[in-house]
């Protein structure tokens, strides 16, 4: 049946599939973006980790089955969507789909193994748990990083897309993470097993790793407002990942200053100290667009959800890292021994000073990074039924490092064996919480979830 010409303005003949073209190539006031790249982005809900085209037109067909209000990418027929992708992907095709959300992987298991090595009420076995952990955490990293490194060698233009797409190029942040957790990992695990080398080597990779993170966390923000792909009312904890590894300058000098001597362990706590700063600050200035987008436009996509546990890591981080670090002056030496500040009379009062203003600032952060825990875990619980897995899941993981340790060092410090023992809990928790989202992903693997044409950040 041949249908009569449709004028430009007039509506769509009846019997063709209408999409839903609303916002396409469009900004936020509307007006039409001048590139192909903004109305590209436009088509996505960058709540979504992985909508696809497909999905869109599925629907528009009217077979959108039983969908809630955001929709998951699995919600997609499986059988008609497969169909138009070759059945036998080699290892080669599914390498294209290697994505820098693989290093959450390595991020979370990182986390997990230094967060046994701080247990306070401890069991035999467990040290060398970490330690297994620690090491086959280097192994998952050496095969994440030569895996993505095949897939950028293999298919040009690739690595252009994975930092210009920021589905896939929030997850770069995740590398230095897990760089980050193998450093703070060496000094729990290597140190006591290792000569003093060892030291001055945690001395280097920490002012490299500085360096890094500095150029990553301009380079990234501008890469981001360049290419302007993101919207307002999706905005999720997620945004603030480029600053994550900056941030954790401050949770590596916790963990380092007090092997160094007093020469060397001073700078590395002022540095520590101004970019959990930096980092904080930051979070500080995403918070209220992130909550006003939950009271205004409610809760992200399904399969987004677990990103808002990544509220509770700037807090939580922040507050391990004060009371680490004002411990450190006093384990390092540093004051009165090595430093003398000008206009202060009794110097030896400035340690037990730091130490209170520290407990009391990460007293105040752990219950604001409590309350962030509470609202992304009964979003996630709301929408767990409807979720399948994404490597996003580790998020669910990581930032409730930072959460776990701050409330052990709290106990610690205020000499309160009913806190620790919430925080060895919360540790158990998080372990079995790791193994699950680890077993999840072993599955997802092998059912085609991930690693699969349309399937991943890349294919937005």
């Amino acid at each position: 049946m041949a249908f009569p010409p449709a004028s430009p303005r007039g509506p769509v003949p009846v019997g063709l599939p209408q999409y839903n073209l609303n916002g396409l190539g469009r900004d936020l006031t509307g007006r039409t973006m001048a590139n192909e790249k903004g109305a590209q982005y436009a088509t996505y809900d960058l709540d979504s980790d992985k909508k696809i085209d497909l999905e869109k037109s599925y629907e528009a067909n009217g077979h959108g089955g039983q969908h809630h209000g955001n929709h998951d990418h699995h919600d997609v027929d499986k059988e008609k969507y497969e169909a138009n992708v070759p059945q036998l992907q080699g290892y080669k095709k599914r390498l294209k789909h290697f994505t820098f959300a693989w290093y959450a992987w390595t991020m979370a298991t990182g986390g997990v193994a230094f967060t046994l090595s701080v247990i306070p009420f401890r069991f035999e076995g467990l040290t060398g748990l970490g330690t297994a952990m620690f090491i086959f955490n280097i192994i998952f990293f050496l095969f994440n990083t030569i895996a993505i490194s095949a897939r950028f060698m293999m298919f040009p233009g690739t690595l252009k897309h994975a930092f210009s797409n920021p589905h896939e190029g929030f997850f770069s942040a995740t590398f230095l993470l897990t760089v980050a957790t193998m450093i703070t990992n060496t000094t729990a695990y290597g140190i006591p097993n290792s000569g003093p080398w060892l030291i001055d080597a945690l001395r280097i990779a920490f002012w490299v790793y500085l360096i890094v993170t500095s150029v990553f966390a301009v380079v990234y923000y501008h890469v981001l407002f360049t290419v302007k792909a993101l919207v307002i009312t999706n905005v999720l904890p997620g945004w603030i990942l480029p600053i994550f590894p900056a941030m954790l300058v401050g949770t590596l000098a916790s963990a380092i200053a007090k092997t160094q001597p007093p020469a060397h362990a001073f700078p590395m706590l002022v540095a520590g100290l101004s970019y959990q700063g930096l980092g904080m600050m930051l979070a500080l200035m995403m918070y209220p667009i992130y909550f006003g987008r939950l009271m205004t436009s409610g809760l992200p996509a399904d399969q987004s959800r677990p990103a808002m546990f990544i509220a509770v890591g700037p807090p939580a981080f922040t507050a391990l890292a004060l009371i680490g670090m004002a411990q450190d002056m006093i384990e390092a030496k540093i004051v009165p021994d090595f430093i003398s500040l000008p206009g202060i009379q009794n110097k030896a009062m400035i340690t037990d000073q730091l130490q209170i203003l520290a407990l009391l600032a990460a007293i105040g952060l752990w219950v604001f990074a409590a309350w962030c825990f509470g609202i992304a875990i009964f979003a996630m619980f709301e929408g767990i039924h409807r979720n399948d897995f994404h490597l996003n899941w580790y998020a669910k993981v990581f930032p409730n490092v930072g959460f776990t340790i701050a409330t052990i060092q709290i106990g610690t410090r205020l000499d309160s064996t009913p806190i620790q023992m919430v925080g060895t809990g919360m540790a158990s928790i998080l372990f079995f919480a790791w193994l699950i989202v680890f077993f999840c992903h072993i599955k997802a693997i092998k059912n085609r979830m991930i690693a699969w044409p349309g399937k991943d950040e890349d294919a937005h």
